[in-house]
């Protein structure tokens, strides 16, 4: 990254984090289910103030913790006296608060309703502490309990602790907010604000509190966290199971499956083959039987259509052969109430767009078009559909289409909500509204309140190859409706992208999966999740205050504007900062190299092992074991692997401190010989690497037989440094290696940014030149293909732009050349805030 990117992203974020602070939602914990040194400690008072006669302290507590014993808080006096107040979940159905005199005696016993023990669902919490009575108070949801003889002094300078404290490291799964303090004329208010930040403010800006290991909950209501990501070189299918909270990812001879209670991902082969070679890849999930059926309407195949897979057994099972006349490009889908029969709805194919529901006849095998009364549904693709509810009821929301199905007339974007009747085949519109700014469609599945009232609905303009997704809340009743997240920037460059919304009811979490497509073949599936109920993005940007309450005024419009700039670009920026590749600009994708080496052959190599690009690594039988490496073991193997092509090694102490820089390197022992055990079971199966241990240092020993194309890189440099071959040799011997994508592309860890600018540095001085080259040879097609590689290493390279600009000319004429410069120009601006200095006229002649 260019020093001029630098500047504008520390520019950026000083005006975000000196100017903002965030009105949250409370404060997360990190519970038992956390390593002990990642479990989360809210110190009230780092300085503890001294209370006379009596305290008080209340605050918004929320539990679903279902199997641990923890602290909710804990007092402790300048004696060494300690007091506390602890959960426990009693399995007999009982769960209970306790107060308690620590090691001594329990002196306050509050049952508790086990509905009162969900994620967000806040219990009113009062503690009265009476030094002179020598009592205790505490009133929950406005019901009292109390006790007497805890012998306090008439003064008390306590030490507050929610959480891990000094004396107990058990922590339930719990979340406070708006925590409140008072004492005779004292009044201590903490909103528990933040949104960054281990530093705790009082609502007037005071820093009096401290929180290790904090998880504001406002972040986890409004920005999308990402959890899962995995390229896929052939089509897979999706679906969520909200039974075991899973989602699956079918592929022609495995299913990945993520767990998102337990982030852990597993994959596992089928009993028997897939008989379906995906198209499309769509699919419905029925829980109760424990089925997923997937289906193609037009299969590249005859033999089956629909099929099912057995989630126990992982047997496939051929269901029938129907088929429809078109493709059905992002048509809706779903079953019945009773989870018996399904049907689509809508879709596009052959140039035009459908509204007709079918539903599949087993016993006959086809798609059987149904019959409604009442209003009609235009044509349309890209609309949004609601699982059918008690009354068997589906509701059809927007999408683009128009009135004759045509698409030789032109679409429009529809703004609509249908209530479809499954039972009485009826269709009843409800409203259209006419939304101001930019046009959108839905993503598929809508969610649909628990109350009826509302539905939730993953948006974005898709006639953007780089748009962004946000999650909108309408009213049923009459369409009013709000932004409720951040954004998800994605690629939706072909029509076989596909984006859906699910929602996990146990974990009360909206999900994310975006499924990108770079070839009819080649994706990738991100999985991001959202809390829920998520947080209106006017609320969001109306609690941003400045640190200091009494520069509100002074600093609003600037806090306003960097929030902004902070949601609608961070995509972008960090893109370029982990240094992904451009996504190819439109009217550029037919533009073919002439040399360019087909990498999917070349890659497939046992004990080899790639780190241009995607990561990917091959056993000793030409196996894809890439899915094994979690991400901290990815960081491991890299850390080992690049300090061990000279044979020095890393030491324990390097590693602890490289790969947990949060934790002290003596607390790291454990989790780090795990992490190593991982490793080595790993690798056993790749030959030629073998991990050893010496003098307390960890290195690969690297044969012969073992393939890196970092490593095969490095050494063609050094070769050409020496003068042993040219650097033209090198670009057409190598060209498929650095094809693949920069260094560590998908590794975005600080530790490594040196090393990889480092390394394209040395990369672009031979890479450049020989765009050059190539192109005064007469070869554009070769030279944009450089081109396009060396500004996937540097994207506002000014050669590299130059050549670029110069071959599409050549080949595709002056109008994409334009164009192509515009959206650089334009790129180019909203990366480093201004305009790129050398015009097209000049760039380009």
């Amino acid at each position: 990254m260019s020093l001029r990117s630098n500047l504008v992203l520390v520019i950026l974020f000083s005006v975000i984090f000196c100017a903002l602070k965030g009105r949250g939602q409370g404060l997360q914990f990190n519970s038992n289910d956390s390593l002990m040194s990642r479990r989360t400690s809210y110190t009230v008072f780092r300085e503890a103030p001294t209370f006379h006669d009596s305290f008080e302290m209340a605050f918004d507590l929320s539990l679903w913790d279902n199997d641990h014993l923890g602290y909710v808080f804990n007092i402790t006096d300048t004696k060494n006296n300690s007091y506390s107040l602890t959960y426990i979940y009693n399995h007999n159905g009982s769960p209970t608060l306790n107060f308690n005199i620590d090691s001594k005696s329990n002196k306050i016993e509050i049952p508790l309703d086990i509905d009162l023990l969900k994620r967000r669902k806040w219990m009113k919490v009062k503690v009265i502490v009476d030094l002179l009575k020598n009592s205790v108070g505490i009133i929950i949801n406005g019901k009292s309990y109390q006790a007497k003889g805890f012998g306090f002094d008439k003064s008390i300078t306590p030490k507050i602790t929610f959480g891990l404290n000094s004396h107990y490291s058990d922590v339930p799964k719990m979340a406070i907010k708006d925590l409140t303090v008072t004492s005779g004329g004292d009044l201590y208010h903490f909103p528990l604000d933040e949104w960054k930040g281990n530093i705790v403010h009082t609502d007037e800006g005071d820093p009096l509190g401290f929180v290790d290991h904090p998880n504001w909950l406002i972040n986890g209501s409004f920005f999308w966290a990402l959890k899962f990501k995995r390229n896929f070189k052939e089509v897979a299918g999706l679906n969520f199971n909200d039974a075991t909270q899973q989602l699956l990812m079918f592929k022609s001879d495995s299913v990945v499956r993520y767990n998102l209670q337990l982030d852990a991902i597993d994959a596992k082969p089928y009993a028997n083959p897939n008989p379906i070679k995906l198209f499309l890849g769509k699919s419905f999930l029925n829980a109760d039987q424990g089925k997923l059926y997937e289906y193609e309407v037009q299969p590249r195949d005859t033999a089956s259509s629909i099929v099912s897979l057995n989630l126990n057994t992982l047997t496939w099972e051929r269901i029938g052969k129907a088929t429809t006349k078109e493709q059905r490009h992002h048509h809706n889908m779903f079953f019945d109430n009773t989870g018996s029969n399904f049907y689509i709805f809508g879709g596009y194919g052959s140039f035009s767009y459908h509204n007709d529901f079918l539903a599949y006849n087993k016993a006959a095998d086809t798609w059987e078009t149904l019959s409604f009364k009442g209003d009609t549904i235009l044509p349309r693709f890209f609309s949004g559909s609601s699982k059918a509810n008690n009354k068997n009821e589906v509701y059809i929301f927007g999408g683009y289409g128009n009135q004759s199905g045509n698409q030789i007339v032109g679409g429009r974007h529809f703004y609509d909500l249908y209530k479809v009747d499954l039972n009485n085949r009826t269709i009843k519109k409800l409203w259209e509204i006419d939304p101001s700014g930019e046009s959108f469609v839905s993503a598929n599945n809508l969610i649909v309140s628990k109350d009826g009232k509302y539905f939730y609905a993953l948006c974005y303009p898709h006639e953007k190859p780089k748009t962004a997704l946000r999650l909108y809340k309408f009213a049923i009743k009459d369409g009013a409706y709000e932004v409720v997240s951040g954004v998800i920037p994605v690629t939706s460059e072909r029509i076989e992208s596909d984006f859906n919304l699910f929602y996990d009811a146990k974990q009360d979490e909206f999900i994310c999966t975006a499924q990108e497509f770079t070839s009819p073949d080649q994706s990738s599936i991100r999985i991001y999740t959202l809390t829920a109920p998520p947080i209106k993005q006017s609320v969001y940007l109306a609690s941003l205050k400045p640190e200091n309450s009494g520069m509100r005024s002074q600093y609003k419009y600037i806090i306003f504007g960097a929030l902004l700039l902070l949601i609608g670009f961070s995509g972008i920026y960090l893109v370029r900062k982990r240094r992904h590749g451009k996504v190819p600009l439109k009217g550029e994708d037919d533009i073919l190299p002439s040399y360019r080496i087909n990498a999917k052959d070349a890659e497939k190599r046992p004990d080899s092992v790639y780190l241009f690009g995607e990561f990917t690594a091959y056993d000793k039988v030409g196996k894809d074991i890439t899915y094994l490496f979690s991400p901290k073991i990815k960081q491991l193997f890299i850390l080992l692997l690049l300090n061990s092509k000279d044979g020095q090694g890393v030491v324990s102490k390097k590693i602890s401190a490289t790969l947990w820089p949060d934790k002290e390197i003596t607390k790291t022992k454990n989790i780090r010989g795990v992490t190593i055990n991982h490793l080595r079971n790993i690798i056993a199966d790749i030959n030629g690497l073998d991990l050893t241990f010496v003098n307390d240092t960890y290195c690969f020993l690297l044969s012969n037989g073992f393939r890196c194309d970092y490593f095969t890189l490095v050494g063609e440099l050094d070769r050409l440094q020496r003068g042993e071959i040219s650097a033209e040799q090198l670009v057409e011997e190598q060209f498929g290696l650095f094809a693949r994508g920069s260094l560590l592309r998908d590794v975005p860890e600080n530790w490594l940014d040196d090393f990889k600018q480092k390394f394209e540095e040395q990369l672009l001085s031979v890479v450049i030149p020989e765009v050059k080259r190539i192109y005064e040879t007469g070869h554009y097609k070769q030279a944009l293909e450089l081109a396009r590689i060396a500004l996937n290493m540097d994207p506002f390279n000014d050669v590299a732009i130059k050549y670029k600009l110069k071959a599409v000319r050549r080949i595709k004429g002056v109008e994409q050349a334009r164009k192509t410069y515009d959206d650089f120009a334009a790129d180019y601006e909203r990366s480093l805030g201004g305009l790129y200095a050398i015009p097209f006229d000049k760039i380009c002649k």
